[in-house]
C-alpha cells in the first residue's frame, strides 16, 4: 500500500498547461533547469511519435529493478494509447544501477541489443557523474529509433548511433580488423621474446654438421598451455543484471539492467 501511494504521488506534479512532468527525481539529483529541459524532450517525443517515455530516479530499492520499473509504469498508467507504448529509464545513483524497461508493442521493436546500446551510451556519462548528460543521451538515441519505428520499420543499431549505414559498416569493418590484429601481434611479440637463442642467419649452414645430419633422438616441447576459468556466481542479491522479456501483473514487458 505504501508503494502504491508513493508511486501515485508522482502524478500530482504538473508543469504549465496540460503537460504532466515525466521526470520523477526522488533523489533530487537534477537542477530545476535540467528537469525542465528533459521534460521538454519527453513531451516532444510524446507529441511527435505517440510514445510516452519517463525518467525515474530514486534511492536504492533493494528489489528487482526491471520489475520495479514495470510496476511503476502500471501504477502510474504510463504508456501511450490503448497499446500503452512506453519506456521507463530507471536510475538508482546510490547503488549505481541503470535500467530501461519497454511496454506495449515497443518492447518488440527495441530488442535487447538496442537496449544494451541505450545503456552503453548512458553509462559513459553516469561514470563521469553527468546525470543530465546520461538521460539526455538516451532520449536522443530514442528519437533516432522512434523515427524509424514511426515508419513501420525495425530499429537498427545505426538508427540509435546516428550513423548512416555506410559509416556503420566501415566502422564495424575497421573494428573487426583491430580485434583480430592486436592479439596476433601481441602473441607474436611474446613468442619472439622467449626465443633467447634467436640469431638471424642468411642460410642454413649453421645448422648443418660437417658430415651431414644424423637424427639420433627427438622430443616434443610444449611452449604454450591453455587454461579455462569459470566465473563464480555472485551471492549479492542486488546484482543489477538481467535482460529480455518478463511479466509483471500478467502483462508482458522487456528490459535490461546493469550496474555501472
Amino acid at each position: 500500500m505504501l508503494f502504491v501511494c508513493f508511486c501515485l504521488s508522482f502524478r500530482l506534479t504538473v508543469y504549465g498547461g496540460n503537460n504532466i512532468s515525466r521526470v520523477y527525481d526522488r533523489y533530487d539529483i537534477l537542477t530545476e533547469e535540467e528537469e525542465d529541459k528533459l521534460d521538454h524532450e519527453l513531451q516532444e517525443i510524446y507529441d511527435t511519435y505517440g510514445f510516452e517515455a519517463v525518467i525515474l530516479i530514486s534511492e536504492d530499492i533493494r528489489e528487482d529493478e526491471r520489475t520495479y520499473a514495470a510496476e511503476f509504469m502500471q501504477l502510474n498508467e504510463i504508456g501511450y494509447g490503448e497499446i500503452k507504448n512506453g519506456m521507463c529509464l530507471f536510475n538508482q545513483p546510490g547503488c549505481r544501477n541503470i535500467t530501461v524497461v519497454f511496454r506495449g508493442d515497443a518492447q518488440y521493436t527495441f530488442d535487447t541489443d538496442i537496449q544494451d546500446m541505450l545503456l552503453d551510451d548512458c553509462t559513459k556519462y553516469l561514470k563521469q557523474g553527468d546525470y543530465y548528460g546520461a538521460y539526455d543521451a538516451v532520449l536522443q538515441d530514442m528519437k533516432g529509433g522512434l523515427k524509424r519505428w514511426a515508419q513501420g520499420k525495425s530499429v537498427r543499431p545505426m538508427d540509435i548511433s546516428g550513423e548512416g549505414i555506410l559509416g556503420f559498416t566501415v566502422k564495424a569493418f575497421l573494428f573487426s580488423l583491430v580485434v583480430m590484429a592486436v592479439p596476433v601481434l601481441l602473441m607474436t611479440l611474446y613468442q619472439r621474446g622467449k626465443m633467447k637463442t634467436f640469431v638471424q642467419q642468411s642460410n642454413a649452414d649453421a645448422y648443418m654438421q660437417k658430415d651431414g645430419v644424423h637424427l639420433d633422438a627427438h622430443k616434443d616441447i610444449y611452449i604454450r598451455t591453455m587454461r579455462t576459468r569459470t566465473e563464480k556466481t555472485s551471492n549479492d542479491s542486488h546484482s543489477g543484471g538481467g535482460s529480455g522479456s518478463f511479466t509483471s501483473g500478467g502483462e508482458s514487458f522487456s528490459g535490461s539492467s546493469r550496474n555501472y
